[in-house]
């Protein structure tokens, strides 16, 4: 609707006029005095009756807080006053208050009404009931935020207490409401309440809707609801209003089945508007889609993280938790306890004996809680337990384990006792969830040879070596921030001429705290800690460095084969990176190998494939490491787009044994069949050459040429003196 602000007429004629149009607009409308500081109430129309139920002759003289109430909003409220005190044009939303008491939410556009000399006279305030579109995003709100609790993981119960939380705060009438769902026969629990504690809901009468197929989706209303005087004392007591009217509306499955009713106390008798039969037909909607997909999102986590056959915790659901204590700076220990009985029960009495076993201790275990935190799960044909303890309470601790033998465990019937076998590690804020619990297992297996219910903890020594690798691990950090890394390189010797023709790079640490640390002690910690892809890229760039020096003067150049982890391989910016590296050197391609264990199939062949390929591409081909140590399908190896293959030092030192001769002669005549170069690794005797000569094999590496050497030494070799 547009209004003229500005009209050609005197304040007396502009007011007579304003009335006049104003009873003329199909909407409610008010007409303010601009120039009383009070703002009062001048007109309303007979649309603004049929709005609020006040009559003209009932407001002259008053202001528009006469129209707010208990939920009406006062920073709004203080926004439409500011825009109605200067005179601004603007639009509001805010909840009014009818005469009967009944709330609606007020959409109210300001105009301002000038008059011939530009000066405002009078405020004109059209009104419309926007309760349905209002209600309408509360529930869309409401729905938002329940479905997000539920996805964070909150159980059933909470989801309805938040429910019936939400509504109280959003509704525009002032009730509680609960939430009562049927369980077993067909009992009606009360499991969703906000401001209404359990006691007092169960003494109301509140309607008993039978869970039977019902067509009647009407809600049930009790306008004169009596509260005995034990339950209004209640009332007061919790310093709680008191309520005089319910509305019950049944909430039905899709198959029209009651599954539960949602209640809403308030204290008037106001009766039922359409806003309010649209807005619980939602309500109601909304419940019974949440709790079905809370029960389903429960269900799949019940799947997820829960054994089937023992409904206790699985291993997935135990390290999960495990990893929140420890990430959280949490210590205590790891018991794996291990029924020795276990197999007896399951050949005697079938599977599900074992498993009820498991179950039995678990059972008597929370019988018999202790102050500390604890969480139980099932560990193969054991269980495992995470317990938040200090190390000066473990003897209790013990004794309290060692009570689940006491008594007999019966089984139809029939009565068994067990012998108990423990093993226990520790844990604390540094620790890796895989390696407490292999700790514990290795403590279990040292208490398993001794006969008898024993424990056993995982030995200092083993402590000792895990604060070794932690050291390691430190040292290793700063070591790659420092430049502590660098490459030697090894020669590859054609095996015909047994001149060089080319080099591999391997990794050297020299640690300024740990000294000289060798490749069998800091790569597995690398590859752990996830470092190893850091250090694949440093040895990858001085390589690349040391070339780029070669190239500028002018000395002979061979291929390099440089060692590439399958971390770093399958890591998503590894292509990028290989390329973004040798942008910043001046080296053709050609002159890098890159070397990965045949584990790499085992990742994703496919994604190898496509890998191998996209390097193939930029020019930089590939050999497969180490080959026959791994568990690589032979299927697989002519498809993946590899040039050589290294045929690993194990078979290589132990060629005397006829099998192993065969193995070697087998992989070299493979390698060509399928065009594919072999490598020997680890030749260290003249026998051994003469051998790999004799089956064909075209290259080797090895002590017997040359041990890995810094590459100011290769620098040295009389091949790398030549300068082109």
């Amino acid at each position: 609707m547009q209004i003229n602000p500005m009209m050609p007429l005197s304040q007396d004629d502009l007011l007579i006029w304003l009335k006049s149009f104003s009873d003329q607009l199909s909407k409610g409308t008010i007409i303010l005095d601009f120039h009383e500081k009070s703002l009062p109430i001048l007109h309303v129309n007979n649309d603004f009756f049929q709005l609020t139920g006040y009559r003209n002759d009932a407001l002259i003289g008053q202001n528009i807080t006469v129209f707010n109430g208990q939920k009406t909003n006062l920073d709004t409220y203080n926004e439409l006053l500011y825009s109605l005190t200067k005179g601004v044009s603007n639009n509001f939303t805010i909840l009014h208050y009818e005469e009967n008491g009944s709330a609606f939410w007020n959409h109210i556009i300001v105009h301002p009404i000038r008059d011939q000399q530009d000066t405002i006279q009078y405020l004109l305030l059209t009104c419309e009931d926007h309760t349905t579109q209002a209600l309408n995003k509360m529930l869309s709100k409401l729905e938002h935020e329940v479905y997000a609790e539920i996805d964070n993981g909150d159980n059933l119960q909470s989801i309805l207490t938040l429910i019936s939380e939400k509504i109280e705060n959003y509704y525009i009438r002032n009730v509680y409401c609960t939430i009562h769902l049927i369980e077993n026969q067909n009992e009606i629990k009360s499991v969703g309440s906000h401001s209404l504690p359990l006691h007092i809901i169960q003494q109301l009468e509140i309607p008993r809707i039978s869970p039977t197929i019902c067509s009647d989706t009407q809600p049930v209303y009790i306008n004169e609801l009596v509260l005995p005087e034990n339950v209004t004392k209640q009332f007061q007591e919790h310093r709680l209003n008191l309520v005089n009217t319910s509305w019950t509306k049944p909430i039905l499955t899709p198959q029209y089945q009651i599954f539960g009713v949602l209640t809403l106390l308030h204290e008037d008798n106001t009766e039922l508007k359409q806003d309010d039969l649209d807005y619980l037909n939602r309500l109601t909607l909304l419940i019974q889609l949440a709790v079905n997909y809370a029960e389903q999102k429960l269900e799949l986590r019940r799947l997820a993280f829960y054994d089937n056959d023992t409904n206790l915790p699985n291993m997935q659901y135990f390290q999960t938790m495990l990893k929140q204590w420890i990430d959280t700076g949490n210590e205590g220990i790891i018991a794996l306890l291990h029924p020795s009985e276990f197999n007896n029960f399951v050949d005697l009495y079938g599977r599900k004996a074992g498993d009820k076993l498991l179950h039995q201790m678990v059972e008597r275990l929370q019988q018999n809680p202790t102050p500390d935190e604890e969480f139980i799960a099932r560990f193969s044909n054991s269980i495992i337990i995470a317990k938040k303890v200090s190390l000066q309470q473990l003897d209790a601790y013990q004794s309290r384990i060692q009570t689940l033998t006491i008594d007999p465990y019966t089984h139809n019937g029939k009565r068994n006792y067990i012998t108990l076998k423990t093993g226990i590690s520790y844990f604390h804020n540094t620790s890796v969830v895989e390696d407490c619990i292999h700790q514990a297992d290795i403590a279990l297996t040292k208490a398993r040879s001794i006969n008898g219910t024993n424990v056993a903890f995982f030995e200092e020594d083993s402590n000792k070596k895990l604060a070794e690798e932690m050291e390691t691990f430190n040292q290793l950090v700063y070591g790659i921030q420092n430049g502590e890394f660098t490459v030697h390189l090894q020669p590859k010797i054609n095996i015909d001429t047994l001149e060089i023709e080319g080099f591999e790079a391997l990794s050297r640490w020299n640690s300024h705290v740990l000294g000289n640390v060798s490749p069998a002690i800091f790569i597995p910690i690398a590859e752990k800690s996830g470092k190893i892809k850091e250090i694949d890229s440093l040895n990858f760039k001085i390589v690349l460095a040391w070339l780029q020096k070669r190239i500028i003067e002018g000395k002979r150049i061979y291929p390099i084969a440089i060692n590439i982890s399958p971390d770093y391989f399958y890591d998503v910016h590894f292509l990028s990176e290989v390329e973004h590296i040798f942008q910043q050197f001046d080296v053709p391609a050609k002159y890098i190998r890159f070397e990965v264990t045949e584990s790499i199939e085992l990742g994703d062949f496919t994604k190898a494939k496509e890998i191998l390929q996209q390097l193939k591409k930029i020019g930089i081909e590939s050999s497969i490491d180490d080959f026959g140590v791994g568990f690589s399908s032979l299927s697989y190896l002519p498809h993946l787009p590899f040039s050589e293959i290294k045929i690993d030092r194990s078979f290589i030192n132990s060629m005397k044994d006829p099998g192993v001769y065969a193995v070697v002669q087998t992989i070299i005549q493979l390698a060509q069949n399928i065009y594919m170069r072999a490598i020997a690794e680890g030749i260290e005797t003249k026998e051994q050459l003469i051998m790999l000569k004799a089956m064909g094999c075209p290259a080797g590496q090895g002590y017997y040429f040359y041990k890995p050497m810094p590459l100011e030494k290769i620098d040295q070799l009389p091949e790398l003196q030549t300068i082109y």
